[in-house]
């Protein structure tokens, strides 16, 4: 698995909904919309679950010509992994960076917010005839817990004809209410840590406790917590379990 993917699913799947739902989009809406995309775009479109871990796949005519059978099925994964595997790697790295930025974004702005934003990417993708086809791809994200978690990710692919002037962006994240684009800002999780901050995420990961670090490396607590605080706030995340395995997939130590 790349280690884009890995990240997204430490930040996706460490969410907690011990919180009710809002219902933006009740699940059993969110389904109806999910199955009358495939039927009426002849695409794909894949609605997943993040609090259950499920996903339900709709498949509709464009899934002959990939290979695969056009059908409704529900998988124990937020990954679409028999279509994902047909996309070119290059395409796929770049689809997984896009939807990182994408739900830093959204978790970045209320709740009220985040239905008006849509990624939109191009793909390649391989057929049956193992030829090379452009896909649209969108992503939305339809309802939030009341505590600011995502639960419902909204994945739609359709195909990308070639007529002078028919064509899909390479990639963006776009508010449709007001066709604003969200610029590429700063990617914190790219960082590299200072040799300090990794001498302690190390110690952390192998469960040293902040007095124990703090004796170890001869510094004080308040040293060793603004070091904390400065590596949560590098990884995004807000806890020291999140921060090691992130920091570890990223190849940060």
């Amino acid at each position: 698995m790349d280690n884009i993917r890995k990240i997204l699913d430490i930040k996706l799947l460490a969410q907690s909904f011990d919180i009710a739902s809002t219902a933006v989009y009740p699940l059993a809406n969110a389904q109806k919309i999910a199955q009358l995309y495939a039927n009426l775009e002849n695409g794909i479109s894949v609605l997943s679950d993040l609090k259950t871990k499920k996903s339900y796949l709709y498949y509709g005519s464009m899934a002959e010509r990939l290979g695969l059978e056009c059908k409704q099925q529900e998988i124990n994964s937020i990954w679409e992994d028999e279509l994902l595997n047909l996309i070119h790697r290059e395409d796929r790295l770049k689809k997984y960076n896009l939807e990182l930025r994408f739900f830093k974004h959204l978790k970045s702005i209320g709740l009220t917010q985040r239905t008006d934003y849509q990624m939109i990417s191009k793909l390649r993708i391989r057929t049956i005839e193992g030829k090379d086809m452009l896909l649209k791809h969108r992503l939305l994200y339809l309802s939030s817990s009341a505590d600011g978690n995502i639960r419902l990710a909204l994945c739609l692919y359709n195909i990308v004809y070639e007529h002078l002037g028919f064509d899909a962006p390479e990639g963006i994240i776009i508010n449709t209410r007001t066709g604003d684009i969200v610029e590429d800002g700063d990617d914190q999780t790219q960082r590299k840590l200072s040799s300090r901050e990794k001498e302690i995420i190390l110690l952390i990961k192998q469960g040293k406790r902040t007095k124990e670090i703090a004796n170890k490396l001869l510094l004080s607590i308040h040293t060793i917590n603004r070091h904390r605080q400065n590596i949560f706030k590098k990884l995004e995340v807000n806890n020291a379990i999140e921060a090691c395995r992130i920091a570890e997939v990223a190849g940060l130590i």
